[in-house]
């Protein structure tokens, strides 16, 4: 609560936007060309500190991307994977390697080994 009241809300809001809008960037630079859609609304005043995408095999990749990369998004069926960010403690290089993982397993194809399974939390 210190730290929140430290920051303030307004440049609290401020940084998640500009993590939001990095978030896009990243999706139209690295993962639009693979396939996945955008999900959230492109306007930063209708997201809150979350960015989701879509991707056919959704579920398999975000199995992957907690099983084997460390990336904890969140599902939405059917096909929604969800980045949640936190601007007071999550930094711009914590989203990048997020990015830069979910393309790892998109590139290595690390999400068939998941394919048909159910949710790991249900």
């Amino acid at each position: 609560m210190d730290l929140a009241l430290e920051a303030g809300i307004g440049p609290a809001r401020a940084k998640s936007i500009a993590q939001g809008e990095f978030l896009v960037r990243l999706w139209e630079a690295i993962l639009e060309p693979r396939g996945v859609t955008l999900r959230s609304p492109r306007e930063a005043a209708r997201r809150g500190s979350h960015v989701s995408f879509g991707h056919p095999e959704g579920l398999a990749i975000d199995r992957a991307l907690i099983e084997e990369m460390d990336v904890i998004p969140d599902f939405r069926p059917p096909d929604v994977i969800r980045f949640g960010f936190a601007p007071l403690y999550t930094r711009f290089e914590d989203l990048y390697e997020g990015v830069s993982r979910f393309r790892y397993v998109l590139d290595e194809e690390r999400w068939r080994r998941y394919a048909g399974a159910g949710p790991a939390v249900n």
